[in-house]
């Protein structure tokens, strides 16, 4: 029964448009939901003259004739804002019920945005469109990322309203660019180069990249070969610390690393040219004076690096630089 009366209802208001609708009412068999198409409101506009038509805040979708979607587009629906104020912003219920008043007919047949929002002139840009502008102009700052490096999980705004065609949209990218996310501003920038607009959005970069990983469990001291390793790809972005690069060594593993997890630099050590308790020659060397004493490491040290010893003789305590694995040198007498 509905589908018979908006049939009639939307012949006598749109007569040049009648046979086609016609055709797609009877196809529904008296039910609505079987028209093959529906009027879908937009998230934001840009309207021209003093009052809002159909087709500057709406798109069909599904199977409308063309011939039927140029006669409902010129429909007039409600006063355009006014062109010196802001944009105007109507709630979904607000639209429900401007649709309902202006076009009763083919309210049934709309499918309606959580809000909708209009300017009078200008231009706006969607999400689409902005997405678009910050993955090109992000593209070529990804370059110094290692690895396949892309863009994913945009966090930007729905619409940005221009206040002419001139305007245009840039991307002021982070002032270091990393895997994960990246906070970004985009900016509206007049003629003369001026910035009339700022607004914070992000992106998150994906870098990947093949990384070490462990073959099985590593433990504490555990001296790292080369079948305890592998390498896997892995997004860079989800990794927290520096990665080994797989080179150097021979190297010792200073805390655990689970099986398949990812290895990072300060997850290794050099293997210590001198162990803690190892027995090894102190050796004090003066401008006058050479002494060697029989000693005792501390600590474990490579070459290079200071350790505590103690002096086997006087059981004097002292720091020294590690010479090799089996000699220590001291700063200060024995």
């Amino acid at each position: 029964m509905f589908g018979r009366l908006f049939l009639l209802a939307l012949a006598a208001a749109l007569p040049l448009a009648g046979t086609a609708l016609a055709g797609t009412a009877l196809a529904a068999s008296g039910d609505e939901t079987r028209v093959p198409w529906r009027i879908r409101f937009l998230e934001a506009a840009v309207v021209a003259g003093p009052a809002v038509l159909l087709g500057e805040v709406a798109v069909p979708v599904g199977d409308m004739p063309a011939a039927t979607w140029r006669e409902l587009a010129a429909r007039e629906l409600w006063p355009a804002p006014a062109q010196e104020k802001r944009p105007l912003n109507m709630t979904r219920p607000r639209l429900q019920e401007a649709v309902v008043r202006s076009m009763n007919d083919l309210a049934p047949y709309c499918l309606f945005p959580g809000s909708l929002a209009l300017q009078r002139g200008g231009a706006v840009l969607t999400r689409e469109q902005i997405r678009d502008s910050v993955e090109n102009q992000l593209r070529p700052a990804l370059a110094v990322l290692p690895g396949e490096a892309s863009l994913n999980d945009f966090r930007l705004p729905p619409f940005i309203f221009l206040s002419h065609e001139a305007q245009t949209l840039e991307v002021e990218p982070p002032q270091k660019i990393a895997a994960g996310r990246l906070n970004i501003r985009l900016l509206i920038r007049e003629l003369d180069g001026s910035v009339t607009q700022k607004i914070s959005a992000s992106v998150f970069a994906d870098c990947w990249i093949e990384v070490p990983v462990a073959t099985t469990v590593l433990n504490r001291d555990d001296v790292l070969e080369p079948g305890m390793i592998t390498f896997v790809r892995k997004n860079l972005a989800h990794l927290r610390g520096e990665i080994w690069d797989g080179r150097g060594g021979p190297w010792r593993v200073l805390r655990p690393i689970g099986l398949e997890q990812a290895i990072y630099r300060a997850d290794l050590g050099h293997l210590p040219a001198v162990r803690k308790g190892s027995l090894i020659t102190l050796l004090y060397e003066g401008k006058s004076l050479r002494l060697r004493a029989p000693g005792e490491a501390l600590a474990d040290g490579v070459p290079g690096e200071s350790i505590p010893v103690r002096n086997s003789q006087s059981r004097k305590q002292l720091y020294g630089i590690v010479r090799d694995a089996s000699t220590v040198i001291t700063g200060a007498p024995l």
